[in-house]
């Protein structure tokens, strides 16, 4: 047997982390919490590349251990941001009272700049879970109250998948979690701006918000040196929020544990939920210039818009891949890339693929950067490549995929004007 392999399998079942049954290696972090002592351990175990391209050759990818069935998955438009301009000038709280009284609920009103002869005519509206008739309704009422100069725009909306188990349990929820801040891949870069950079908040202010990533102020547009040391990462808790992006950028994410539902701006009011509704979340926020490019910009657009296409721009779940040791029969070559190895298992496990990602650009560059010693050094550069070509070593999470899929299908039922109705909506899959 190739050394590689044995010295990996003897590792393994000294860690106690190779199932002997079935002769596959199992890697496991451990989700931990800042606000109380518990936590669990979340398992991933090597499977070979069932993908025939020439990329994943030769590769294993890690698959997390939990029962997805165990869940059920529900999408929902949290809020959509509408702006009115109006003919006539009035006051926010105006605008707040009328479209109050139009849906039925309260809402969330911004005013917008001053007009040159300093009075408002520009409004930002925030309904909670909309649906398309009440956006017509709160349409209708401000038009009908001071005019509008042309119809009211989609200017910001945030969409969201949950994760609930069928039975109710804080490890469900928390080895969720876990899954969820190391599978999802963002539509952007996240890393080159340090505002965009993976972090996780467990309470409000400065000091309660740690960067998952290494990172250096001295040089913060890039810092290699700690994008390329996992010693460097702080796994987020089960406790906190995961946010990817920055806040008010084009389009950013944040994943959590929810706990709490019906939180008022306004009023800072929110209600603690009970067990059977606590459920892991993942959500992303976009701005007018993301919807403009989806065609989203009146209200008619989002009724006629296909959810599941948020799939591929926002909700990408993917699984990390390694080269298989068996198949690198030359002992120095074997410890190198072996050594490579697990220093990218270990990013993974801390920061994702998200991470994983950063490490492997970040390979990149230094691999540039002495090109010209590597090529006369013992280690070819071939062998430090960590894919083929320029392409990824992500593979997809399939099973996550459709299960993510077929809950932002649901979506249109709630949108579609033909069924407006707020009882139809983001059924349990």
């Amino acid at each position: 047997m190739n050394p590689c392999r044995l010295r990996l399998w003897a590792r393994a079942r000294l860690l106690g982390c190779f199932d002997s049954a079935t002769c596959m290696l199992t890697h496991s972090v451990t989700l931990t919490a800042i606000k109380f002592p518990t936590t669990y351990d979340l398992h991933y175990v090597e499977q070979p590349v069932a993908k025939k391209q020439k990329r994943f050759q030769n590769r294993v990818c890690l698959e997390p251990q939990i029962d997805l069935k165990a869940y059920t998955c529900r999408a929902v438009v949290d809020w959509a941001d509408i702006r009115f301009r109006t003919v006539e000038h009035t006051q926010w709280r105006w605008v707040k009272h009328y479209v109050d009284r139009a849906i039925g609920e309260k809402v969330f009103v911004e005013k917008q700049k001053l007009d040159d002869d300093g009075k408002y005519r520009e409004f930002r509206v925030r309904i909670q879970e909309p649906v398309t008739k009440d956006l017509l309704l709160a349409e209708e009422a401000v038009r009908a109250k001071w005019d509008l100069v042309g119809p009211a725009e989609i200017v910001g909306l945030e969409v969201s998948v949950d994760f609930k188990p069928r039975e109710p349990s804080e490890e469900a929820r928390a080895l969720m979690f876990g899954v969820l801040v190391r599978s999802h891949l963002p539509s952007r870069d996240v890393i080159d701006e340090p505002a965009d950079r993976p972090r996780f908040a467990w309470d409000k202010g400065d000091g309660a918000t740690s960067y998952v990533l290494g990172y250096d102020p001295r040089h913060p547009d890039r810092s290699d040196a700690f994008l390329l040391d996992p010693t460097k990462d702080k796994p987020a808790t089960i406790d906190s929020t995961y946010y990817a992006g920055a806040k008010r950028s084009r389009c950013s994410w944040r994943t959590m544990v929810k706990l709490l539902d019906k939180q008022n701006i306004a009023t800072g009011t929110r209600d603690v939920l009970p067990e059977k509704k606590k459920r892991a979340r993942i959500e992303v926020t976009v701005d007018k210039g993301e919807l403009d490019e989806m065609g989203i910009r009146t209200i008619e657009d989002l009724a006629d818009f296909k959810f599941q296409r948020f799939q591929g721009r926002y909700f990408k779940f993917v699984l990390p891949t390694f080269p298989d040791l068996a198949y690198k029969p030359e002992e120095k070559r074997g410890l190198l890339l072996e050594q490579l190895r697990e220093t990218r298992l270990r990013r993974f496990l801390n920061a994702g693929v998200i991470g994983l990602e950063a490490w492997d650009e970040a390979w990149r560059r230094k691999k540039k950067q002495t090109r010209k010693k590597t090529l006369k050094g013992d280690l070819p550069l071939a062998l430090t490549s960590i894919t083929a070509g320029s392409s990824s070593s992500l593979t997809d999470y399939n099973d996550l995929t459709r299960r993510v899929i077929q809950a932002l299908r649901h979506i249109d039922d709630r949108m579609r004007l033909k069924d407006p109705s707020p009882s139809s909506g983001a059924s349990d899959s």
